[in-house]
């Protein structure tokens, strides 16, 4: 699992740099017509900026990074899970992206990096699970805090878009 660690930064800022690079203009093209369809789903973006996106990435990219960090430095087995539940937390939303795309049968942002990185971080996944021992609750209760915890910073990133947005006028 220690030589797999390091990977879950770099699926996700490759992933995340296409959300960067596109979202802006997707939004520019569609967000009429998604307001209309698909309100509850544009409510986050209303405040939006690319900065703020930016500004909310980097703040997911520092938090992946110290949970990777704390977790190859303690080697602890519980941070070993709650790393491995923020993994799949990031999966999991690979497929939300895939599942948004498909029932909006458009592109949108950040959909082709979720269709290259799904099936290797679930192929990585399995390979963490094939190291542990057992399953025990333990196990399970740290792997859902782990992806709690990524639904719960993703909310809070989608804050941050607005308030920066907002803060410095884009």
């Amino acid at each position: 699992m220690e030589k797999i660690i390091w990977i879950f930064p770099l699926v996700f800022i490759f992933h995340d740099m296409e959300e960067i690079i596109g979202i802006g203009i997707f939004l520019d093209k569609n967000k009429e017509w998604l307001e209309k369809k698909y309100p509850k789903w544009i409510a986050p973006y209303k405040s939006f900026s690319t900065a703020g996106l930016a500004v909310a990435v980097y703040e997911e990219l520092i938090i992946c990074l110290l949970l990777c960090l704390i977790t190859y430095i303690t080697r602890s087995e519980i941070m070993s899970y709650v790393w491995l539940g923020s993994f799949i937390g990031c999966d999991l939303h690979f497929v939300i992206h895939i599942i948004q795309s498909v029932a909006i049968r458009k592109y949108i942002p950040a959909v082709i990096t979720s269709i290259v990185c799904l099936p290797i971080s679930t192929w990585l996944i399995v390979l963490c699970f094939q190291t542990f021992p057992k399953i025990t609750i333990l196990t399970i209760v740290f792997l859902l805090f782990g992806i709690v915890l990524v639904g719960i910073n993703l909310k809070y990133a989608q804050k941050l878009i607005g308030w920066f947005t907002q803060k410095f006028h884009y």
